[in-house]
């Protein structure tokens, strides 16, 4: 029979580089626990309590104050203590950054530019014009396989709530009640519909082979180690091109309104997916899988739905 855990540390990991002199700790701990935070260094040890929500998770932020830390979990919990302890560097910006696949970790890969012929006019809500295939919308579940994304604070992978609510949205799509039923002049499809590693040129091809001319890019928010996780919250829609601000900007409201998430903002940023021109793309950050409530709203199958609602119905509006 498997042990339950009372403690589970998300993030940092052990041996993590951090780029500024500061960071956070995230993850799970029975709520009856009292949960304390210390970092040692050479010569100097601070000890903080970690404040835990009702749910269980915590997140807080700490000062890494020399180039080699040690940083320890201690948990008191039925007059038994447990220490866990790890190592993470304070290294400059100009330092190595060590950001392969670990928590927290959110990378977008920028791929060669590449230039399209078939841009959206303007008086078209933002929308290249349809092809030969008719309107091909894609859905594009961020990560998956061995790129696992962020973690929730029990450590559940982002990839595993991108591709939940992607397969959402792909059915609603599909369906007769929102009058997108695939017809010889409309296709939906997904870049991945299981746990498998797409990678972002993999991604970008797809949508070039299907003549996509509306790209969604679903993944769950993050933050790097400078800012403070109890600060950020909501649902943030991110564009690369101007014809696409007002689709990513009427989606953010959509969503917002109907999954009832706070607006974390647009933001105009040059990712491998949001790109190319010959589509329109947005990718979408669902709320913040770090944030200690706004997670366990997010990961809601009911939340879920209504986020995809917000979504769809835009797609429904601008189609």
């Amino acid at each position: 029979m498997t042990k339950k855990k009372e403690l589970i540390w998300v993030y940092p990991p052990n041996n993590w580089i951090s780029n500024y002199n500061k960071t956070f700790v995230y993850g799970w701990s029975n709520p009856k626990a009292k949960l304390f935070v210390s970092v040692e260094t050479l010569h100097v040890t601070s000890l903080q309590r970690v404040k835990i929500f009702p749910n269980g998770n915590f997140a807080q932020t700490i000062k890494l104050p020399k180039k080699k830390n040690i940083v320890k979990l201690i948990q008191i919990f039925n007059s038994k203590k447990k220490i866990v302890s790890r190592n993470v560097v304070f290294a400059s910006l100009r330092g190595a950054q060590r950001r392969s696949n670990l928590p927290g970790m959110k990378r977008f890969v920028r791929l060669p530019r590449r230039h399209f012929s078939t841009q959206a006019d303007p008086s078209s809500g933002g929308v290249p014009p349809r092809n030969d295939k008719g309107l091909v919308i894609i859905i594009d579940p961020g990560h998956g396989g061995k790129e696992h994304g962020t973690h929730s604070p029990k450590g559940i992978p982002e990839k595993v709530f991108n591709l939940q609510i992607a397969k959402s949205l792909y059915k609603n799509l599909n369906s007769v009640e929102v009058g997108l039923k695939p017809t010889s002049t409309r296709r939906v499809y997904l870049t991945r519909s299981n746990d498998k590693f797409v990678s972002l040129k993999q991604r970008v091809d797809f949508a070039k082979k299907k003549k996509c001319n509306i790209l969604i890019s679903i993944h769950h928010n993050a933050l790097p180690d400078n800012e403070d996780p109890l600060k950020h919250k909501g649902v943030g829609v991110y564009y690369t091109h101007d014809f696409v601000k007002p689709l990513a900007t009427s989606l953010l409201k959509s969503i917002s309104k109907e999954a009832k998430l706070k607006q974390h903002g647009i933001f105009k940023r040059d990712f491998a997916v949001t790109r190319p021109d010959f589509y329109t793309g947005v990718l979408i950050e669902c709320g913040f899988l770090i944030h200690p409530t706004e997670s366990e709203y997010i990961m809601k199958r009911e939340v879920q739905k209504k986020i995809v609602s917000g979504i769809v119905k835009e797609l429904t509006t601008l189609i």
